[in-house]
């Protein structure tokens, strides 16, 4: 258990100030909020087509549920940690319960053995190529992205443009 725990630390950690510390942060100064986490979803599903038995699908899946997800928590809490949370807790649990992750089947405390549509179980891949984790993680975001735009933690280019000042719009 430990080793997992370590592992999908270090992970969460690594994927969070990557994409949303850094990436979303700075697309958002330049683009927006919403341009950035578009973005930064694409490339974290494109991030995960390496992994064993990833699909397009998988890429489409993990871009969603947990580029848009965790995206839209950033956005509405403005904490990283917040999000290097989330995604330690989905990792972690996956583990443990033996389900593979984006790819990776790790021992875990049990063992799955996985039958039905690939469409609901995510297949080779893992739960996170079902499409009900995609489902339900839109349904979480939606909300959280209307708590960040109520809260103005949402930017537009507009803000990103009025942000610079007049020797930056000089800069090619």
């Amino acid at each position: 258990m430990w080793t997992a725990v370590m592992v999908q630390a270090g992970a969460a950690v690594t994927e969070e100030l990557l994409f949303r510390g850094l990436a979303l942060q700075a697309l958002e100064q330049l683009w927006g909020s919403r341009a950035a986490l578009a973005v930064t979803s694409l490339f974290f599903g494109v991030a995960h087509l390496g992994a064993d038995g990833a699909t397009l699908w998988s890429g489409v899946a993990i871009a969603v549920e947990a580029g848009v997800l965790l995206g839209a928590a950033f956005l509405w809490r403005r904490s990283i940690w917040f999000v290097v949370g989330l995604h330690f807790a989905w990792n972690t649990t996956e583990q443990l319960l033996g389900i593979p992750v984006s790819g990776h089947a790790p021992d875990g405390l049990f063992t799955v053995d996985v039958h039905g549509s690939a469409l609901l179980t995510g297949g080779a891949f893992g739960l996170e190529a079902s499409l009900v984790p995609v489902l339900v993680s839109v349904a979480l975001a939606v909300p959280m992205l209307v708590l960040a735009r109520r809260a103005g933690r949402i930017r537009t280019r507009h803000d990103a443009r009025a942000a610079e000042t007049p020797a930056d719009r000089s800069r090619p």
